[in-house]
């Protein structure tokens, strides 16, 4: 595993617990823009694996979907729950958008968690990590 990947997947550790700790304590926007985070993170660690180096958020999703999606690498819900969180992140965000939804930031938190997962798996499949 290059230092990238272990430095994505790392950040997105942190980023899923501290969605955990805002999610128990009510801040639903916070959780799940942490959530959306820890996903890219782990989306960019599957791509820095098969030597893709993705920029923003955009570009993840996108070769995300190319790379794993279409070819049927990984999961393909995996790729719609990566734009779904985008798509919360986004909400989360913006001003005028009605309040997060206590179970939407909750259902975006436990895939992250499932994503990561799956991303830990085919980490260890690809022979890179570490020993």
């Amino acid at each position: 595993m290059t230092p990238r990947t272990a430095q994505l997947i790392e950040g997105a550790n942190r980023a899923l617990a501290s969605a955990q700790t805002v999610l128990e304590a009510g801040d639903f926007e916070t959780a799940a823009e942490r959530a959306c985070v820890a996903m890219l993170r782990l989306a960019k660690a599957c791509l820095d694996v098969d030597g893709f180096s993705p920029g923003p958020a955009g570009a993840v999703c996108s070769e995300y979907g190319r790379h794993f999606v279409q070819t049927g690498r990984m999961y393909s819900a995996y790729f719609r729950w990566l734009l779904d969180a985008a798509d919360l992140r986004k909400a989360a965000a913006s001003d005028i958008a009605a309040p997060i939804d206590p179970g939407a930031a909750a259902t975006v938190v436990e895939r992250a968690e499932i994503f990561r997962d799956a991303t830990t798996r085919y980490v260890a499949r690809s022979g890179r990590w570490p020993t």
